[in-house]
C-alpha cells in the first residue's frame, strides 16, 4: 500500500505531461490514399508547375484577343472557326489573325490564342462565329504555373494532412509520402477481478471497461492501441508487463492499481522501475491518477473507475497523444448553455461533471465514478473549478463536448 503524493491541480499535471512528452521522430512512407489525417514528415515540393501547359478556363473559342476589339450585340465581330479542341488534345497548327477555335475547360491553349471567349458570348454561324463581347488578352485562361510552381512547397512539414492538402499532393504527381509514424499506446488493465467482455462472470467479477474506452480514445487522436490483456493485482506480473511495454511502445497507459488500497500495487512498481512525476490529482473523478517515465517513457496510471478513467483521459491523456503524433493540440468545443438543476460542487477539488443537452439546457447526467453511463449518457462536461461550491439552476457554464 502507498500514500497520495501531493494532489496537483490539473493545469499543473497537465504541464508535467507537456514537459516530458516528446513527439516520435519515426517516419514512414505510405500510399496518399492512406494519409489521410497523417501528419507530414517532410516538406512536399512540387517538382513540376500546375497547371503544365496554359490551359483554357471556360467552353467557348480560343482567340487572338485584338481581334474581338469593338465587339457588340449591335456589331459582333466575324472569326473563321478553324477547328475543335477537346480536352486532352492539342490543335496541331497556329491559329492566324481573324481565326479561332472552338475549346473545351482545361483543355490547352493552341499557339497564336491569348484569350478565350466563353460560348454564352459568341453563336456559331457554318464556319464562322459571331462574338458579341470584346476580351483582353489572358481572359478566361488559367496559366502555366498559376496554382502551384516548379519548386514550390506545397505543403510544410509538421501539416495534418486534409483532403485539400492530399489534393495538391496528387496534383504534382506524386502517389506517396512521408509521414511521422503512429505512436504505439500499450494499454494495460489490472485487477484480480477483471475479466474481458464475452466470458461469463464468476462472483465479484466484472467486465474490462477501461481497455475498451482508452483504445478509442487513442486511435481517434492519432495513435495505434496495443491491447495487452489483463493483469491480475499481484506485483511480478504488473512488473513483467510494464518492462514488455517498455521496450516495444511509446506511452504506457494502465487502468486500475492507481489508488492506495491494498491491491493498488501500481505506484510501488513504478517507483521501482522509473520515476514518478505526480501521483494524485485536486479533481472529481480521476483523483487517483498517476504519471511516471519508466526509462524515459511516459506512463500514465489512470483510475481504475470507469468514469473517472474516460474523463481523465480527455483531460490528460489525449494532449499526450497528440503531441507524441505531432498532431496540433485538442481544442474541444465549447457552447454555452443554462444548467437545468442546483449543483452542490466537491470541496477543495475541481470538479468534472458530465451534461447532457436538451433544448439548450445542460442536464447533469454523473451518477458516480463507477458508472459508465456517466460518460455514455453525456454529450459533454462542464469544469466547476476548485472553491465554488454550488452552482444554482439556471447558471451559464461553459460545456466542453466530447465528441469533435
Amino acid at each position: 500500500m502507498t500514500l497520495f503524493r501531493k494532489l496537483l491541480p490539473r493545469d499543473e499535471a497537465l504541464r508535467l505531461i507537456e514537459m516530458h512528452v516528446k513527439p516520435i521522430e519515426r517516419t514512414e512512407t505510405i500510399p496518399l490514399e492512406e494519409a489521410y489525417g497523417r501528419v507530414l514528415a517532410r516538406d512536399v515540393v512540387s517538382p513540376i508547375d500546375v497547371p503544365p501547359f496554359d490551359r483554357a478556363a471556360m467552353d467557348g473559342y480560343a482567340v487572338r484577343a485584338e481581334d474581338t476589339y469593338g465587339a457588340s450585340i449591335h456589331k459582333p465581330r466575324r472569326l473563321r472557326l478553324i477547328g475543335v479542341q477537346g480536352v486532352g488534345q492539342l490543335y496541331e497548327g497556329e491559329v492566324g489573325p481573324g481565326e479561332c477555335i472552338q475549346i473545351s475547360t482545361g483543355s490547352p491553349m493552341p499557339r497564336g490564342c491569348n484569350a478565350v471567349v466563353m460560348r454564352e458570348y459568341a453563336e456559331a454561324q457554318g464556319e464562322y462565329i459571331e462574338v458579341y463581347s470584346p476580351v483582353y488578352p489572358g481572359a478566361n485562361i488559367s496559366r502555366r504555373g498559376e496554382d502551384i510552381g516548379e519548386g514550390e512547397v506545397i505543403v510544410e512539414a509538421g501539416a495534418k494532412l486534409t483532403p485539400a492538402r492530399i489534393g495538391a499532393i496528387a496534383a504534382i504527381g506524386l502517389n506517396q509520402v512521408e509521414v511521422y509514424e503512429k505512436p504505439r499506446v500499450a494499454i494495460i488493465a489490472t485487477g484480480s477481478e477483471v475479466r474481458p467482455p464475452g466470458v461469463e462472470l464468476q462472483p465479484g467479477e466484472i467486465y474490462d471497461i477501461n481497455s475498451y474506452t482508452l483504445s478509442a480514445v487513442v486511435s481517434l487522436h492519432g495513435g495505434i492501441p496495443i491491447r495487452m490483456g489483463i493483469i491480475p493485482d499481484e506485483e511480478e506480473a504488473l512488473r513483467k508487463a510494464i518492462s514488455e511495454a517498455v521496450d516495444s511502445c511509446d506511452l504506457i497507459i494502465l487502468s486500475g492499481g492507481s489508488s492506495v488500497g491494498v491491491a493498488d500495487l501500481l505506484g510501488g512498481v513504478v517507483e521501482e522501475l522509473g520515476r514518478i512525476l505526480f501521483h494524485g490529482l485536486q479533481i472529481k473523478p480521476g483523483k487517483p491518477t498517476l504519471f511516471a517515465l519508466v526509462d524515459e517513457k511516459p506512463l500514465l496510471g489512470m483510475p481504475g473507475y470507469p468514469t473517472s478513467c474516460l474523463s481523465n483521459a480527455y483531460l490528460l491523456l489525449i494532449p499526450a497523444l497528440r503531441k507524441l503524433a505531432h498532431l496540433p493540440p485538442y481544442k474541444p468545443r465549447i457552447i454555452r448553455a443554462r444548467l437545468s438543476r442546483r449543483v452542490v460542487a466537491s470541496t477543495g477539488r475541481e470538479q468534472v461533471l458530465t451534461v447532457r443537452l436538451i433544448d439548450g439546457e445542460a442536464h447533469p447526467v454523473f451518477k458516480e465514478s463507477g458508472a459508465i453511463t456517466s460518460m455514455s449518457l453525456a454529450d459533454g462536461y462542464v469544469l466547476i473549478p476548485i472553491g465554488v461550491d454550488v452552482l444554482e439552476a439556471g447558471s451559464e457554464v461553459n460545456v466542453y463536448l466530447l465528441e469533435e
